[in-house]
């Protein structure tokens, strides 16, 4: 009931199946195009035919897209291997060599690269100093992984010199993400009342992005805890930074006014502590204000160590 098609290498390119009978004559119609079979079930059936020439061509139409975006592939099938094909995968192709010189096989990336440049001379780059290019780019990104990793584990100096090495080879790399990096370890100092550590991350962060955002709540916080910790001369630049960035805030004034008096800025320290008396509503935090402002007043820093500790809670 099947009916088989052999090249003359004896090798077998088809089956015809579909007959419930034994299949009892074939012929191939003149343009060889077309088979017809005739079987015991007392019928016959017609079959298009494709030579095997045919055959790959379609193959090559139906992989068409695949082999494009694939040109690994492409590169295993010259039958396949169009003028149209080849330029249209080249691009693809130096995407291929960008990622092995990432990886450091430079001398496969060459090789890759001038493929692509047989494929379609129209692009225009050099091989080797492309490849010496992403050989860089990758390095530059391997930095950048263990420059985060020693950020984690807290050594932020030598995480900045990972990342400026990193720079060094890639200029162009987005050290975005690292500098932000370094300012949320900024901000788990700061929680941890490692005041010190917290200082150098968001400088060292500032010094690798200068646009990186720092907002006034994060200054904020280091200058309230900085103070607390007294840390305040050290914190004061904090405190005038998100006075700076929020100088209608009465609560980053407070803090500010926290630090003022711990510096002996007395007179800085009563304008702050008003700022704040005149806006909260909160009748115990006023209060207290008051109070500070008072021994303020008379000359004296109301922030002893025992007061510092309930501050601290």
């Amino acid at each position: 009931n099947t009916a088989k098609v052999w090249d003359t290498n004896g090798k077998q390119l088809a089956q015809l199946k579909g007959h419930t009978q034994r299949v009892i004559n074939a012929n191939f119609s003149p343009d060889g195009k077309t088979i017809v079979t005739a079987s015991d079930d007392n019928t016959a059936k017609v079959w298009k035919w494709k030579e095997f020439g045919e055959l790959l061509n379609t193959g090559c139409e139906w992989l068409n897209n695949y082999l494009i975006i694939n040109p690994q592939e492409l590169q295993k099938l010259e039958v396949c291997q169009t003028p149209s094909n080849l330029i249209a995968a080249a691009p693809f192709l130096v995407k291929v060599g960008e990622k092995e010189a990432q990886a450091g096989d430079v001398e496969e990336a060459i090789v890759t690269f001038k493929t692509a440049l047989k494929w379609n001379p129209q692009l225009n780059f050099e091989p080797q100093k492309k490849a010496q290019e992403f050989e860089n780019k990758g390095k530059a990104e391997r930095l950048v992984s263990e420059g985060e990793s020693l950020a984690r584990e807290n050594d932020i100096q030598n995480a900045v010199a990972k990342f400026q090495q990193a720079l060094k080879l890639d200029p162009s790399l987005d050290i975005k993400p690292a500098a932000e990096g370094l300012v949320s370890k900024a901000s788990e100092f700061v929680e941890e009342k490692k005041i010190k550590e917290a200082i150098t991350a968001y400088q060292q962060a500032q010094k690798l992005d200068p646009q990186v955002e720092i907002n006034a709540d994060a200054w904020d916080t280091l200058c309230w805890q900085g103070s607390l910790q007294e840390f305040a001369a050290l914190v004061m630049f904090a405190c005038e930074k998100a006075v700076k960035l929020a100088p209608d805030d009465s609560n980053i004034r407070d803090s500010r006014g926290l630090a003022r008096a711990l510096t002996g800025n007395y007179q800085g320290a009563i304008a702050d502590f008003e700022a704040f008396i005149a806006e909260t509503e909160n009748k115990e935090s006023k209060a207290q204000r008051r109070g500070w402002v008072k021994v303020l007043r008379e000359g004296k820093n109301p922030f002893t160590e025992e007061e510092l500790v309930k501050l601290r809670g």
